[in-house]
């Protein structure tokens, strides 16, 4: 009995709630029944039509509200079924953000409530489907590259339930699937941002397992997981822009750290740990001040106390910072502030900028302008030096012509012409330091002026010093002025073999290099192309870091009084730039000195042989001549040097008068000599205004500087001649001689 019972009991727990509803229901109503039946039998009375019909009406009526009770009861259950399996997809798909735990627990789930043998996701990338997971097979349900606007797959962007064998399955899915064996399939689409985003697809071996009627749970499904997918794909955006930010702030140009109201640096980013040489643990928990020399550590404080006590945020500020190997660099820094509820900062967030480039940059040019000025006052200097030499010369040379037979007198005018050669060397170098010399420009190998600079100075040289010159294999053409280049290589080799005066090494390299946009950089207004590399290298005994600047300044100079004039380098500076080139130097003070030399490379690399023809017979005339010179001393002196000559002289002190002058004789001169540094008007007005009233009017110009310095090359070339200051006599007389001479046969 006991048996029948547990069985019973194990039959009835076995029942879901509905069907033990009905089992109760059910019972009650044959038990109800059974009662008015039995009480029938026992009270003797017999049965009726009424107690029929009555026994028949209970019966009716209990069976239809067990029926309806039941039919609802199991409406219910079947929701209550669905809102629980809802809840447990939501539950899987919802216990995470991160996209491939959603799309595996979305999977698993789906596949266990359907009792699916295999399931896929698909999402759309790029309006491709593509396999992003797939349980209970190794097998692709699709084939490769499919398009989801593919007329085909219609079917996957709509909750369906379909024969595995269906054509239209067949016609998208891959041979590995169709191995599977598979009876039915169901897809569930997967929606982002009210379009289409992908697939959840699962097949049965059994296509029972499959009902129409869970249509609409499955798209409820589909529902739920979308919105995790969703979020899924919200959250792994925020990570990608959380990563690309502090991407940034690891690795921006810039070197970032923030301090805090105790000076301590609380944070760092990977720029300033590379920059500086020291790990981010060193950095970070570490007084600010330990990052810069102690020089500046009255000034960190300061600052920050203005940052933190008055909530000034600095801007601009220029600063040095130190390197773990002791180097310094030069830093802009900026500030910027965080505050507490109180609004008092707690954080100063600084960004440090490097500039030790552009500080040098900026060096370079302030050098280069410095240098650019001294040149211009060299420039001033040696015009009036020439003035005052050539009144000097020229004064000898009319004395020398009155007392040529005497003895007595000749060795005071040599000693005159002699010194005043001396000053107009002088004056020379200054004034191609000027870059206002006159480069007699040609096409010059270098290779061969260097070749003849270093035997002249071999044969001067100490036998202490070894001497070695290393040319270039093939020809290195420039176009300058061969006299220039020789005296820059032998100002350099004269300075090298000065460093050295207990012996040494001397080595002279020459040869071809191209200058690209980055090493063209390191000098100020530098162009890249084509060079002649020149250097001059010397083991001596070097120049201090606090002089290099100097050294190409006119009249500086380390050596003891009457051992230089200090215009050696100075020299070797103009003539470079005069040929649009650069000059570096490196040197370490007992370690030797290394000047290099970039000259810009000929296009043409043909030289040409120059001849020059000087005529030594003092020829004159009997033309007329206006002199314009403002130097009164000049003026007199060249008047009488063109009337020993024969040659009728007026002399005007500036422009105006000369027009004056010019406009009265009625063009009865034959040549104009004019001066161009002249007050009033100047000698390029003066011209002009010459031959606009008298095109054909012969003008010969003199200056005290040179023919280069005509920035405007078209009145170079109208000019008939040019002589530079100071002058001697023969010289004079045969440049006016030519271009009369010029003149009459034009």
């Amino acid at each position: 009995m006991r048996y029948i019972f547990r069985t019973i009991r194990r039959f009835f727990a076995s029942m879901g709630l509905v069907e033990q509803s009905q089992v109760v229901a059910s019972t009650a109503v044959i038990v109800a029944m059974v009662t008015i039946v039995t009480t029938h039998f026992v009270s003797g009375y017999s049965l009726r039509w009424i107690d029929f019909i009555s026994v028949v009406t209970v019966g009716v009526i209990g069976f239809f509200s067990v029926y309806f009770s039941l039919k609802y009861g199991r409406m219910l259950e079947d929701q209550r079924r669905e809102l629980l399996e809802l809840n447990t997809i939501a539950e899987a798909v919802n216990h995470s953000v991160e996209q491939n735990y959603v799309l595996q627990s979305a999977l698993a789930k789906v596949m266990e409530l359907m009792h699916a043998d295999c399931g896929w996701i698909y999402l759309n990338e790029d309006h491709s489907l593509t396999l992003k997971l797939s349980n209970g097979t190794s097998a692709p349900f699709f084939l490769p590259d499919q398009s989801v606007t593919n007329d085909s797959l219609v079917w996957v962007r709509r909750p369906s339930l379909l024969n595995a064998n269906d054509p239209v399955i067949q016609s998208c899915s891959s041979e590995e699937f169709r191995l599977e064996r598979l009876e039915a399939v169901m897809s569930i689409p997967l929606v982002g941002g009210a379009t289409f985003a992908g697939a959840l697809i699962i097949g049965s071996r059994i296509a029972a397992r499959f009902e129409t009627k869970k249509i609409a749970m499955i798209q409820a499904f589909g529902n739920q997981i979308s919105v995790a997918i969703n979020n899924a794909s919200l959250y792994e955006k925020v990570k990608q822009s959380e990563r690309q930010y502090a991407d940034l702030y690891e690795h921006s140009p810039d070197m970032y750290h923030s301090v805090n109201r105790g000076g301590l640096v609380v944070g760092c980013n990977q720029t300033e740990s590379h920059l500086l040489g020291i790990s981010k643990e060193d950095i970070i928990g570490k007084p600010l001040i330990s990052l810069y020399p102690p020089a500046f550590h009255e000034q960190v404080r300061s600052n920050l106390k203005k940052i933190f006590d008055r909530g000034v945020e600095l801007k601009g500020l220029e600063e040095q910072i130190r390197r773990s190997d002791g180097t310094l660099i030069d830093v802009s820094v900026n500030t910027s502030l965080v505050y507490d509820t109180n609004g008092h900062p707690t954080i100063a967030r600084m960004v440090l900028r490097d500039i030790t480039e552009k500080k040098k940059m900026e060096a370079k040019l302030l050098q280069a302008q410095k240098i650019d000025s001294i040149g211009n006052l060299a420039g001033g200097i040696a015009h009036d030096f020439n003035n005052i030499l050539t009144a000097i010369l020229g004064s000898a040379s009319i004395m020398r012509r009155k007392v040529k037979d005497d003895d007595r007198w000749t060795k005071y005018i040599d000693l005159i012409e002699t010194t005043s050669r001396r000053g107009a060397s002088v004056a020379r170098q200054l004034l191609t330091f000027a870059r206002k010399g006159t480069p007699h420009v040609e096409a010059v190998d270098v290779n061969t002026v260097l070749d003849q600079t270093m035997r002249l100075f071999e044969a001067t040289a100490p036998k202490s010093i070894h001497v070695k010159c290393v040319l270039s294999p093939e020809p290195v053409i420039v176009n300058g002025d061969d006299g220039q280049l020789q005296q820059a290589f032998l100002n350099l080799c004269l300075n090298a073999r000065d460093a050295m005066p207990d012996g040494g090494v001397l080595v002279v390299n020459c040869r071809h290099m191209y200058l690209d946009e980055e090493h063209a950089q390191q000098f100020a207004e530098g162009k890249p192309g084509n060079y002649v590399m020149v250097s001059v290298a010397d083991s001596g005994m070097g120049i201090p870091p606090n002089l290099v600047n100097q050294i190409f300044e006119p009249f500086f100079t380390t050596k003891e009084p009457g051992k230089g004039t200090g215009l050696g380098l100075s020299v070797v500076y103009g003539v470079v730039r005069s040929h649009s080139g650069y000059v570096t130097v490196n040197s370490e003070v007992n370690s030797g000195t290394i000047f290099t030399l970039y000259l810009p490379q000929s296009s043409n690399g043909q030289i040409s042989e120059s001849t020059r023809k000087q005529n030594a017979d003092l020829r004159g005339g009997k033309e007329k001549i206006l002199l314009i010179e403002d130097e009164i001393s000049v003026g007199e002196v060249g008047g009488d040097i063109l009337k020993e000559l024969g040659y009728a002289i007026e002399v005007v002190h500036n422009g105006r008068e000369a027009l004056q002058k010019i406009a009265l004789s009625n063009l009865a001169f034959d040549l104009v000599i004019l001066d161009m540094n002249m007050p009033r008007m100047g000698g390029q007005a003066t011209f002009k205004r010459i031959k606009e009233l008298h095109p054909g009017l012969r003008v010969l110009v003199c200056s005290g500087y040179s023919a280069a310095m005509f920035d405007d090359g078209e009145f170079h070339k109208s000019i008939d001649g040019f002589i530079q200051k100071p002058y001697e006599l023969e010289e004079f007389a045969q440049k006016i001689r030519a271009t009369l001479d010029i003149s009459h046969s034009s």
